[in-house]
């Protein structure tokens, strides 16, 4: 085995000798030679030989004084031969044995055997020496780990543990440094030890203070860089024997002593770092047997330290659960006086679906017993009790119907398998209504809340009602809402009719009202609605125009108000806006109706009178003349009876334009209405020859401009005008003056023949007044009943009286028996002719009824003309039967006349009205048959009895052939259609004759008697 041997020889020779007999590498027998003692000392001090051969003497000193070096490696001394008795010696101080160095060197031969021998006896005494040291270690140690049990068990903190720990742990160690401390986690993770105990050792007074200072808590020792944070980041011993070179051991705390040795200890327990022991400056260094050796020990405090940690978290847990508990019996006292305060009703149910929490509010709302409650039910126990007491109806019908199949399902006690409603709301027998809210919890169970909200559904109801009419105000009126910023910008708008036109809602938000596109404001409108607002005044109907997209001009009327929040301060404006484009309209159309006509568009009445004063009064001040021209259409009655009054008034338009051609622009053309026209003229020459003359010219133009023809329905139509002219100059006489003295020209102008003019004369205003004041009296006289019957006979071809026509006469108290032909044409231009026509049929119905009282008169039969004022009236033919029923008289004996142009009006109409007659019995007879437009197409579907042939053409029957022939062959058409013939204004004979002899049968006339009353038939 290989041997390390440490010669101690000052002789050269001798020494290469022992080397050359002792070193063999094959053995692994290695000799190193100190020639000295002090460089043995040197080599002794950095390696431990196997065995020191020392001779006797040295240059130095003796062998004995290698002795106090050795620390127990085995020695031999090499003596002289003769100086045996200094072996002896040696022996006895402590070398293990000797050789006698001979002049021969033989000594070297046994030399090895001996070492061997020496050798082996080192190691048995060695190996004694050590058991024994261990064996009292290991007793040491047990003895430490007993003494740290008691010490952790006896010790409520750490300290007093960690400093008997650490004594024994010193003792064990003969280290000449300690400490040991708990491993902890700073915040952000890192580890760092907290000293409780550690060596007195002369620090400085600074570092002794801070450590006396802290020594109650521990003192951080958090350097990482250092001996103790390297075992603290790897959680592995530490062992260095030259802490002097070691990096690490820079990270040494200022005032701390020198290290040259150090042990670093991480204790573990349960795989945790939970303690360290630092140990340093032992004289010969450590090793791992010391790590090992310490191990048994270092696990029990590791343990000890976990359970010492776990009866202090124990403790903790405990300190806090107390903690706990009083702050939750604090807060459950609180809960529940919160509970049986708050206005909710609350319930806790359980995973199971038991209520194990309620107040006081839960029994009051849902009228619960509380023994109900006191056994913590089941939530589908207590919907049982309640639906048998019929608390939800017999339908569940109280119950809201989104959740009535939950509520009933869980009253079937299979509320688990339907989804639990979130809100639902229920109806109690007394009309309160509460909401129930469920809300689940985790990992089951749910809290159950129930809240009167009565007062707030009807609230809601309220605003809802309250809503719901400020829409339909919005939304059915032409009024909307709006609200605008302090900035006086749109922010609202509600029911703007416009918002689909073109003036969307977004168009406004963001704008003040002068910002919006498409306004027509004034800017002196505008500067007074700025003012206004500025001023937070409340102002009304500001109007403004405004386009929609499509370029429809819109009118809008605004009122506001300024908003105010509670501080006072202005928040903005709120208002209504209208839509008052109708309006607008309809005063726009009213100012048009009211000054010009709607057919022609040419000014009417009104505007007419207030142009002609007009025109009068800048005559009087430029000194002319003026002139006013009145037109009515000749025969227009006629194209409108033909052609009806749709095409009638596009005649009217046409003349309307055709006249203001005639015109210069500052002249003015009215329409009175129906077909009269009139012009003022103004301007006219000073003289009134030449004012005259221009007037006529004018006239005359506007005469042949009306005389071309029209073109109506694709065909010509030709109407002339009647024209009057009245001039004037000034004022003298009123605007109605001049009009009625137009008036009377043209009429003097169509009794001239008409399609001519005439100028004012006055002697038209002395017929004038004279019709007035007939007019007058006419009113008077059917009021006196002034107004009597003639009757004319009506014969047969033997003469006898079959009937008669009454005849209209009015008897005058001034002017006396007035003949029809002076009155009946005024009367159907006033009207009259209604109740005159009215009085005529009571009278001739009231004569046949006391005819038929006769015997000689029974048959008779009475014939009354009808105006078509009176026919065209729409309650006529009841009028008529009215007439008949109050005089007592036989509809049967009741003739009609009718004319064939009143007839022609409406042909529908009249065979309507004469059928519901003839059906009583009352007869038609067509008067004057050949005068007018007669239609045989118009005549076979009329239900007439009787025609008339007009007196014109009975008079020269016996001299005129055309005359002869028309008479015949109305004959020839009556009896082809069935009809009687009456021929009237018979006056010879020779005409009799002549009639009765083509056929006709029926006479009246002169020859058989001139009208008269009754009494005188």
């Amino acid at each position: 085995m290989p041997i390390s041997i440490l010669l101690i020889e000052s002789d050269h020779h001798h020494a290469q000798a022992v080397v050359d007999a002792l070193a063999d590498p094959w053995s692994g027998w290695r000799v190193d030679v100190a020639q000295s003692l002090a460089q043995a000392r040197d080599h002794l001090e950095h390696s431990r030989p196997d065995i020191v051969l020392a001779a006797q003497r040295s240059v130095d000193g003796s062998a004995f004084d290698l002795l106090r070096l050795l620390d127990g490696v085995p020695a031999m001394i090499i003596v002289r031969k003769g100086a045996e008795t200094h072996a002896a010696q040696a022996l006895r101080h402590g070398f293990d044995d000797y050789a006698v160095q001979d002049p021969a060197l033989d000594y070297l031969l046994t030399l090895p055997a001996q070492i061997d021998a020496v050798l082996e006896r080192s190691s048995s005494a060695r190996a004694r020496l050590v058991a024994e040291a261990m064996l009292t270690r290991q007793h040491r140690l047990l003895q430490a780990i007993s003494l740290a049990q008691a010490m952790f068990i006896a010790s409520s903190g750490p300290r007093a543990a960690f400093e008997a720990l650490l004594k024994e742990l010193m003792s064990l160690t003969q280290s000449a440094f300690g400490l040991v401390g708990q491993v902890q986690r700073a915040a952000d993770g890192h580890p760092f030890l907290r000293v409780h105990a550690m060596t007195d050792i002369s620090w400085d007074e600074a570092s002794h203070a801070l450590y006396a200072q802290h020594a109650e808590e521990g003192m951080v020792f958090d350097n990482l860089q250092s001996l103790v944070g390297a075992a603290l980041v790897s959680g592995e011993p530490v062992l260095t024997n030259d802490a002097r070179h070691d990096m690490r051991s820079a990270g040494t705390p200022p005032g701390h002593p020198p290290l040259h040795t150090y042990l670093g200890l991480p204790i573990h327990a349960a795989g945790e770092l939970v303690a360290m022991v630092g140990l340093a400056n032992r004289p010969e260094g450590y090793s791992a047997a010391d790590v090992q050796f310490l191990q048994p020990l270092l696990n029990t405090v590791g343990q000890l330290e976990m359970a010492r940690r776990a009866e202090l978290a124990r403790s903790a847990v405990e300190v806090e659960l107390a903690r706990t508990s009083a702050l939750l019996a604090e807060k459950t006292r609180a809960l529940e006086g919160t509970l049986a305060s708050v206005s909710q009703g609350i319930t806790n149910v359980d995973a199971e679906g038991r209520i194990r929490v309620y107040n006081r509010r839960y029994l009051e709302l849902l009228d619960l017993p509380e023994s109900l409650l006191a056994a913590q039910p089941k939530v589908e126990d207590v919907v049982r009790f309640q639906t048998e007491r019929g608390d939800f109806g017999t339908g569940f019908e109280l119950i809201e119907p989104t959740a009535r199949n939950y509520v009933a399902s869980e009253y079937a006690a299979h509320g688990g398998k339907l989804t639990m409603p979130d809100t639902y709301v229920r109806r109690t027998h007394n009309g309160r209504y509460i909401e129930v809210r469920t809300r689940a919890l985790e990992p089951g169970g749910r809290v159950r809340t129930f809240t009167d909200v009565t007062d707030y559904l009807s609230t809601l109801e309220a605003l809802r009602l309250s809503e719901s009419r400020w829409r339909s105000l919005t939304h059915l009126s032409s009024d909307w809402y709006w609200e605008q910023d302090a900035q006086f910008r749109f922010v609202r708008l509600d029911g703007n009719p416009y918002n689909d036109a073109g003036v969307p809602d977004e168009m406004h938000y963001g704008r003040t009202r002068w910002e919006l596109p498409n306004t027509f404001v004034s800017e002196g409108q505008w500067r007074e609605h700025r003012r206004q607002l500025e001023a937070h005044e409340v102002f009304h109907d500001f109007e403004m125009q405004r386009l929609t997209e499509d370029g429809k001009p819109v009118w809008v009327s605004i009122s506001g108000e300024p908003i105010f929040d509670g501080a006072g301060q202005f928040t903005g404006y709120r208002g209504v806006a209208r839509d008052i484009t109708e309006r607008k309209l309809a005063e726009a159309e009213i100012q048009r109706l009211a000054f010009y006509d709607e057919l022609t568009g040419l000014p009417n009445r009104r505007l007419l009178m207030d142009r002609l004063d007009r025109a009068a009064n800048a005559c009087a001040r430029e000194g002319c003349h003026g002139a006013l021209l009145f037109l009515d259409l000749d025969n227009f009655k006629g194209i409108n009876d033909t052609m009806g009054h749709e095409w009638g008034d596009r005649l009217l338009v046409q003349v309307g334009g055709r006249i203001g051609a005639c015109v210069r622009a500052t002249d003015t053309v009215a329409r009175l209405g129906g077909d009269e026209f009139v012009v003022v003229l103004q301007g006219l020459h000073a003289e009134v020859d030449v004012a005259a003359a221009e007037a006529e010219a004018v006239a005359q133009k506007v005469l042949a401009a009306l005389n071309e023809p029209y073109v109506v329905q694709n065909s010509e139509v030709h109407s002339t005008p009647s024209i009057g002219i009245a001039l004037f100059r000034g004022v003298q006489l009123p605007v109605q003056e001049l009009l009625q003295r137009a008036d009377l020209a043209m009429y003097q102008a169509k009794a001239q023949g008409r399609n001519t003019l005439c100028f004012f004369d006055p002697a038209m205003q002395a017929a004038a007044s004279a019709r007035s004041a007939l007019e007058g009296d006419m009113r008077q006289g059917i009021l006196r009943n002034e107004f009597l019957l003639h009757y004319q006979p009506v014969v047969d071809e033997a003469g006898k009286v079959l009937g008669a026509e009454a005849l209209v006469r009015w008897n005058h108290p001034q002017r006396g028996m007035v003949p029809p032909g002076d009155f009946i044409s005024l009367a159907e231009q006033t009207g009259l002719i209604l109740a005159l026509g009215r009085q005529v049929l009571t009278m001739a119905c009231r004569q046949l009824a006391l005819w038929a009282t006769a015997p000689h008169t029974a048959d008779w039969t009475v014939a009354v003309n009808v105006s078509a004022q009176e026919f065209r009236q729409p309650g006529f033919a009841d009028e008529v039967l009215s007439v008949l029923r109050d005089c007592g008289a036989d509809p049967a004996h009741l003739k009609l006349e009718l004319t064939e142009s009143l007839l022609l009006h409406d042909v529908e109409d009249s065979i309507l009205k004469m059928q519901a007659l003839r059906t009583l019995g009352v007869g038609f007879s067509l008067d004057d048959f050949g005068t007018g437009y007669s239609s045989l197409s118009y005549l076979k579907r009329l239900p007439l009895d009787q025609l008339k042939i007009d007196q014109s053409f009975v008079r020269d029957v016996l001299t005129d052939p055309n005359d002869a022939t028309i008479a015949c062959t109305i004959i020839t058409l009556a009896h082809s259609l069935g009809l009687d013939v009456v021929a009237e204004g018979v006056e010879t004979e020779g005409q009799r004759a002549f009639l009765l002899r083509n056929g006709c049968q029926q006479f009246q006339g002169y020859l058989f008697g001139r009208p008269g009353p009754a009494e005188l038939l």
